[in-house]
């Protein structure tokens, strides 16, 4: 099990989140299970409960997202909202959009709210990972007012960019790869 503390990007700051890590652990068959935890979230808004399945434009509110880099330029990008809809894209290169991601399996999503802690799981199917050998853990963050903050490992730019490759900092090979 990993833990990875994501950080503010300083041209977007948040109202009252204090802190989001993702703890990250591969299960049986390859599947990763993911918890995001929100630290201030009195103000985060949540969308609605929605239904599983696929959705464009989840990251325009609160949202989830893993970014799995594929080699050779090509990168998947995973967006998990709240409302336990999802959407997977591939990209043929830097924000170069290939088209959906073809999944076998879905992504699971699901979210606890608490007075100031906001937790959101995710379960990836393991063979939507697969070719993954580094990537990015990331989240946006939609509080009252309409203020909107973007999370990361790390920036690399005056404005917020998760598709930026330099941010595919973390190990994604499976346990049995490293």
């Amino acid at each position: 099990m990993q833990i990875h503390r994501l950080n503010m990007h300083p041209a977007r700051p948040s109202s009252r989140v204090r802190g989001v890590q993702v703890v990250c652990q591969y299960l049986a068959g390859g599947e990763m299970f993911l918890r995001w935890r929100i630290d201030g979230a009195q103000q985060v808004l949540l969308p609605g409960y929605a239904g599983s399945g696929r959705a464009d434009d989840l990251w325009k509110t609160t949202c989830f997202e893993l970014f799995l880099d594929l080699g050779e330029g090509r990168y998947r990008e995973f967006n998990f909202s709240p409302s336990g809809r999802w959407a997977a894209y591939d990209f043929a290169s830097y924000r170069q959009k290939s088209g959906d991601a073809e999944l076998s399996d879905q992504p699971t999503v699901s979210v606890d709210r608490g007075d100031t802690i906001v937790s959101g799981v995710v379960r990836v199917p393991g063979q939507a990972l697969a070719g993954a050998s580094k990537g990015a853990f990331t989240a946006v963050m939609e509080e009252e007012g309409g203020v909107l903050s973007f999370w990361a490992p790390g920036h690399n730019h005056d404005q917020p960019d998760f598709h930026d490759a330099s941010c595919f900092t973390l190990d994604f090979a499976p346990p049995e790869q490293r």
